[in-house]
């Protein structure tokens, strides 16, 4: 998942200005081995290592109550993180691997597979690496990228585009010429299988690659990040797999080729591309291919209620909460009225979830703003006539009559049966997706016709997402997102979304938490319930208190323009004040970043030639008359917004330290006319994390959590972490 830049980049800090740059910095660097003393996984071993661990778990100890950092993402304790790779639901349990740097807080080479495991997605635990680069091998320089899938024996085996930089001169020899792509590094697709441990601790990998070179005489501009899936239909015996790779054409746009085999280990039979841009709006190279046959589901609306969507009850089929009895917990819950507290009662989670609404998301466009609105504010798009093939049909079909037109919306759905996902070129592009026809015969996407492109996130943060199917059969994504602030004194960069569940419903993408995720509410719920926000008028959420909340909230829209959740700033140190609202004039769903909260409601004209010097990130939603309603999970700096119509936008407020005794600092806001909360609940929530270091554990923690082994980093990168006092 690497851009082809040549220079030295920052990825913590993103700027609208390197809309080009890579994710990763490809320098021309001899790689520094160091001696390997076991054949096992761990950290590098050398003279002073395990004292400076030591003092670097201190500071990370130190650093526990930053107020910045997430509780209930999944991250590793310290570090850089990036994509998520090779999801995977084994013997009972979940686990996620993940691109991960261990000494430091920017992308370098060298990376290693990081990974936790849950029972449940809800109680997570540290694991050890699960892949090191391996000195003198064809992943010297770093493990990309990969997939993790259960083989028909019931093996798990990781797929990944291991690296080695042309400079190194101890990783063997460059391509042929004809299979050379000229980059700054080879790429070469490897296999690890796990050394019969169920936890999946440990993993061996194979001496021969699964595809060592990309096909003969074709201008890539990349070759990576490997997905499997089953190709179905196949006759006679077996399984038939289906092998993604992102890639590019020079000078044309990004492509997807495919392969496909019998055998996951070897067989690899190049397939052509599963669909390719005819131009570079959309791309030059299509990172961290996604391909998904998505299930359909079922609204349930109440007859007497009309809304532009919901969240889905979890007491509603699939997005039942999961607990050990099979019955759904109960809560302890505070009312509230105007921020009084009234008494507890006991109820059922997510009691005013209702319904989703049946509305379409727009084709991509981004809101306007000074920092560039969203993280797609410079791309154009790929055809926008593929973009706005689903509105021009449903506008033609309805002079048609009912009878036309519903023939026309279930033969749309039954075209619509795929999700094809792409990450392009860099994480400051949105996450693309088409919703089409996947012709299994001919291993074809058909693009012409799909749905798309639309973006994966509304927010500027999710990148290089990764999918896997679980126990229950359930669609479960998690993504990458990044963080808006440059390198600083804290000791991590990055986490993962929380998972979700990908369905259909018609022919649109719906996206939802897994319901498991309302297990980690704790304590007494805060409820406001018929609450008048006048204009401009700053509500205080009074009483409500901690940094990591669950928000449920129904607007109904009454004469605003606009409504939703102020975020006060606590200090200079921060971005400030940012509101989440949902802008009725535009059909937007946006955060508003650093403006006087007077301000933050100002509908942006679409049609001016000069925008309004708010930065502002989010997208636009096909919304009905009706309530919205949002689910809001805020983890410190760290905000996921679920739209009822199942949009999501992702984004970072960077809050700064609350004084003492502080409350949450969330106020209702409402703009341009008075807007109603029907219904408000919310929650804090607990860490997910099982262990957390305390200073009298980290004594034995070389010993306990990992092996001592050494692996290769670009010269120039400390083995071990220097640290100031």
């Amino acid at each position: 998942m690497r851009s082809l830049a040549l220079h030295r980049q920052e990825v913590c800090s993103l700027d609208k200005r390197h809309f080009n740059r890579p994710r990763r910095r490809l320098t021309h660097r001899a790689c520094k081995p160091i001696t390997r003393k076991a054949p096992c996984l761990g950290f590098p071993d050398g003279p002073g290592f395990k004292q400076d661990l030591e003092t670097m778990l201190d500071m990370a100890n130190s650093l526990r109550h930053d107020p910045e950092k997430p509780v209930f993402h999944v991250m590793p304790r310290h570090g850089w993180i990036n994509d998520p790779n090779g999801p995977v639901y084994y013997e009972g349990k979940y686990h996620v691997f993940y691109q991960h740097i261990i000494n430091g807080c920017e992308w370098d080479f060298g990376i290693v597979w990081g990974h936790a495991a849950s029972s449940d997605l809800v109680h997570w635990e540290h694991m050890p690496p699960a892949l090191l680069p391996t000195p003198g091998g064809a992943d010297a320089d770093g493990c990309f990228s990969g997939c993790c899938i259960v083989d028909e024996d019931g093996t798990p085996i990781i797929l990944y585009t291991g690296v080695r930089l042309r400079s190194n001169p101890e990783c063997g020899p460059l391509p042929p010429a004809e299979c050379d792509l000229n980059l700054p590094f080879v790429e070469t697709q490897l296999a690890a299988v796990p050394e019969g441990d169920p936890t999946l601790a440990m993993w061996s990998k194979r001496e021969e690659p699964v595809l060592p070179m990309p096909p003969p005489d074709m201008p890539l501009v990349g070759w990576r990040d490997p997905y499997i899936f089953e190709i179905k239909g196949k006759q006679g015996n077996g399984r038939e797999w289906g092998m993604l790779m992102g890639s590019g054409l020079k000078g044309q746009g990004g492509a997807i080729m495919i392969y496909r085999s019998e055998s996951l280990y070897g067989g690899w039979r190049y397939d052509g591309m599963l669909c390719q841009a005819d131009n570079v709006e959309t791309g030059a190279m299509w990172e961290c291919p996604l391909l998904l046959e998505l299930t359909q589901t079922e609204a349930k609306p109440k007859p007497s209620e009309q809304s532009t969507g919901g969240i889905q009850s979890i007491n509603d089929s699939h997005t039942q909460l999961a607990t050990p009895s099979g019955k759904a917990p109960t809560f302890r819950e505070t009312h509230t009225q105007g921020g009084q507290t009234d008494k507890a009662v006991e109820s059922q989670p997510g009691n005013f979830q209702e319904s989703f609404g049946r509305s379409e998301p727009q084709p991509i466009a981004s809101t306007s703003g000074k920092a560039g609105a969203s993280a797609g504010g410079g791309i154009s798009l790929l055809s926008r006539q593929l973009s706005d093939i689903s509105l021009a049909s449903r506008e033609d079909s309805a002079n048609a009559g009912a009878e036309t037109q519903q023939a026309a919306a279930q033969q749309q759905q039954l075209q619509h049966t795929h999700l094809l996902c792409i990450s392009p070129d860099a994480p400051i592009n949105p996450v693309l997706y088409w919703l089409g026809a996947f012709d299994q015969q001919n291993t074809k996407f058909i693009l012409e016709g799909a749905k798309g492109p639309l973006k994966l996130d509304l927010g500027d943060i999710l990148y290089a997402p990764n999918l896997m199917i679980d126990g229950q059969g359930r669609h479960i994504l998690w993504g990458w997102l990044q963080e808006r602030r440059k390198v600083g004194s804290y000791d991590y960069a990055g986490c993962l979304s929380v998972p979700r569940i990908l369905s259909m419903r018609g022919d649109r993408l719906i996206q939802e938490p897994v319901p498991e995720v309302s297990n980690l509410r704790r304590g007494r719920c805060w409820k406001a319930r018929h609450e008048a926000i006048e204009p401009e008028e700053i509500k205080p959420l009074a009483g409500l208190r901690g940094s990591s909340l669950d928000i449920e909230l129904i607007l109904d829209r009454g004469d605003a323009s606009s409504a939703g959740l102020l975020f006060q700033g606590w200090d200079a140190a921060g971005e400030g004040s940012a509101a989440i609202v949902f802008d009725w004039e535009r059909s937007v769903l946006e955060a508003i970043y650093e403006a006087p909260p007077r301000d933050m409601g100002a509908t942006q004209d679409p049609d001016a030639e000069e925008d309004d010097g708010l930065r502002r990130v989010g997208g636009p939603v096909e919304m009905e008359p009706g309530d919205v309603r949002m689910r809001i999970l805020l983890d410190h700096s760290c905000v996921e917004v679920y739209l009822g119509t199942g949009e999501v936008l992702s984004t970072r407020i960077y809050r700064g330290h609350p004084p003492e005794d502080a409350d949450a600092g969330i106020s209702f806001v409402s703009y341009g006319g008075t807007a109603h909360v029907k219904r408000c609940n919310a929650w804090t929530v607990k860490s997910i994390w099982k262990r957390d270091f305390q200073p009298h554990e980290q004594a034995s923690v070389f010993e306990t959590i990992y092996e001592p082994v050494t692996a290769v980093m670009p010269m120039g990168s400390p083995v071990v972490p220097v640290l100031t006092s």
